[in-house]
């Protein structure tokens, strides 16, 4: 990987914003980090970071801005994620979707804070790491990371409030509680939600209606449901769905796949009146149930919308293998924050690469898919500008200027 030195130019439209959010002290510290998580080969350490940035900061100093510099990390997410959602084109007013989900990451240090048990689903173990849990919009099949928080659990967060503690006081949360907090700081005006079933709760669905928000998520198959004209007809959806996907169901095409569906309308438990839609794929025994508080759609539309999860998946695998999302070594839950902060932002600047590239957006049509290359692709473009930049500079320089000239004279010739 190219050392990194001076600000490079190609960075000016992509940090513009940022540098006003976090101001001239630390926009140096920044753009770095930035820049060498999205660029860097491997896993990430504070000695690498060192390293690729020229030696111009100290791992003490990367340190102090990630865990006690003065800053605040989740605007400069958001406002960055809104700048790169306007380059694709999107306006005000226009619909798209906000994801949320979480994953987990193991963790063997001991001392590190919020650590608490987890249930790793890979490997079907338990194991000390941390739950993160994250928020990002789909836009024409671009997934643009919208928000990020670290779970701490109750008796870490009191811990927190001691004395002896010398980190930020941390209020405890549930993980549905942090989820509707991002959703209430959403702002756009039309969206529609989607999430799994840990987070069809009261407190997640009465945030997306509080701000006029449709959404979609699973019902768990323990769910109770009382069909429309049959207020007392309890009926539990392990035993209900069966039966009227074998009633009623019809047989439909999405996307080159045949799917059974069914619809009832109704109250669910604990949540209200709802559209429930239940699924099954051709040559499959399990059904999922979507339920929706937007009753006027078709199952066809539901299933279509909630389709449009899988992209954070991809999220979460390519932010750890590329971008090191669970690498941080990091001992305080301010710096542990801002680290995984900085990881989505290097995916922003990546997308931003993509979103500039030629041909990228040729696609007038807003109802498909923009042509984006892969994450370890726009690395690789990203590595190359980073080359050019550096040469470019030592040429106009004095004391590289040969040389930077016969650099740029040989890698002309290469191509």
């Amino acid at each position: 990987m190219p050392r990194i030195g001076r600000f490079p130019a190609f960075g000016k439209r992509f940090f513009r914003r940022a540098r006003k959010l976090i101001g001239s002290c630390h926009f140096g510290h920044f753009w770095r980090a930035v820049l060498t998580l999205a660029a860097m080969h491997g896993r990430r350490s504070m000695r690498k970071i060192e390293a690729a940035c020229r030696n111009h900061h100290s791992r003490q100093s990367i340190g102090f801005f990630l865990s006690k510099a003065h800053w605040d990390a989740p605007p400069l997410l958001a406002e960055t994620a809104l700048d790169t959602l306007r380059g694709l084109g999107w306006k005000p007013g226009e619909g798209l979707h906000v994801v949320l989900d979480d994953t987990q990451k193991k963790k063997r240090g001991k001392l590190m804070d919020a650590l608490s048990k987890i249930f790793l689903h890979a490997e079907k173990v338990y194991a000390q790491g941390h739950t993160i849990l994250a928020c990002a919009i789909v836009y024409r099949h671009v997934v643009i990371p919208y928000a990020v928080r670290l779970w701490a659990s109750e008796a870490f967060c009191q811990q927190t409030h001691e004395t002896s503690y010398d980190g930020e006081v941390v209020e405890f949360r549930k993980l549905t509680e942090l989820a509707a907090e991002v959703i209430a700081g959403l702002p756009f005006a039309a969206a529609t939600v989607l999430f799994d079933a840990y987070y069809l709760c009261p407190h997640v669905t009465r945030a997306c209606e509080a701000q006029k928000y449709r959404y979609v998520g699973v019902a768990k198959k323990n769910r109770n449901f009382f069909p429309d004209g049959r207020s007392r007809d309890k009926r539990k959806l392990s035993a209900y769905a069966g039966g009227v996907l074998k009633r009623v169901g019809r047989w439909v095409t999405h996307n080159g796949k045949k799917y059974r569906l069914a619809e009832r309308v109704g109250r669910l438990s604990k949540l209200g009146r709802v559209k429930l839609v239940f699924s099954r794929r051709s040559r499959e025994k399990n059904w999922i149930c979507l339920a929706t508080n937007e009753t006027r759609w078709g199952a066809l539309r539901v299933l279509s919308h909630y389709l449009n999860r899988w992209p954070i998946e991809v999220l979460f695998k390519e932010s750890k293998q590329y971008l090191g999302l669970g690498d941080y070594q990091l001992l305080r839950y301010r710096g542990i924050g801002r680290y995984l902060h900085l990881v989505l932002i290097a995916h922003l600047l990546l997308t931003h690469l993509g979103a500039t590239a030629q041909g990228a957006q040729a696609e007038p049509e807003k109802t498909k898919p923009l042509d984006f290359k892969s994450v370890p692709q726009l690395q690789v473009l990203l590595r190359e500008k980073i080359w050019d930049d550096t040469i470019t500079c030592m040429e106009k320089g004095s004391r590289n200027r040969r040389l930077g000239r016969k650099l740029k004279e040989a890698m002309l010739l290469d191509t």
